[in-house]
């Protein structure tokens, strides 16, 4: 597979993947409503932040890689974009690490919980420097999560608590395997992290959806 065919798929992804993330953040903004939930306005914020990166991401990936754009000679604006997405990334997700330490440390309900964002061809455009660094922080943030989100299963959680928690392990997973990918230069880990990531995206989703109706 062609480098350029790497770039359109990862675009795709990026477009379906934000799509659903926008589709998450209306969902978990239209539950938090009828529950009253503090977590919920973090998921719902973050996710938007992650359906607004992954679309710009991903018509410019998708535009690159189809020809719209020479790669080579967008690379300053390919490197800018990639770089704002991952910032935007990692802001979206220390909010859902703000929301689930203040539900743990401060006593909101026993929450349900978010998950995020991605990447993927970022390291075609950008090397190994920031690629990885954003990486290595992702994977902290989501650590943190996940570890919060303990916490208040601990204290008697839900089965979508639960359910959710299952869906940031998923894109837990999905970071550390495009941080793998970079590590032994193999390009299809990062298709994989992405399918990862999207798979995660469509499990919150589904969740939120599926116990909003209850």
């Amino acid at each position: 597979m062609l480098l350029n065919d790497f770039i359109t798929l990862g675009g795709l992804l990026s477009l379906l993947s934000g799509a659903v993330a926008l589709a998450t953040s209306y969902i978990a903004f239209a539950y938090q409503r009828m529950v009253r939930t503090s977590p919920l306005q973090y998921i719902s914020l973050g996710f938007l932040l992650l359906g607004v990166g992954l679309i710009v991401q991903g018509w410019l990936s998708l535009s690159l890689g189809v020809g719209v754009g020479n790669i080579y000679e967008d690379a300053r604006l390919a490197y800018i974009a990639g770089v704002s997405y991952l910032v935007l990334q990692n802001v979206a997700y220390l909010v859902f690490a703000v929301g689930y330490t203040k539900a743990a440390y401060w006593g909101a309900a026993a929450a349900v919980l978010p998950i995020m964002p991605r990447q993927l061809r970022e390291y075609f455009l950008l090397g190994h420097l920031v690629f990885d660094a954003s990486q290595v922080l992702s994977i902290t943030m989501l650590s943190i999560v996940i570890f919060e989100g303990g916490l208040l299963e601990s204290r008697g959680g839900t089965r979508l608590s639960r359910l959710i928690m299952l869906s940031f392990g998923v894109l837990l997973i999905s970071h550390i395997t495009m941080l793998y990918a970079s590590a032994v230069r193999n390009p299809y880990y990062y298709i994989y992290g992405e399918l990862l990531q999207f798979v995660s995206f469509a499990l919150i989703a589904a969740f939120l959806l599926r116990w909003s109706r209850y």
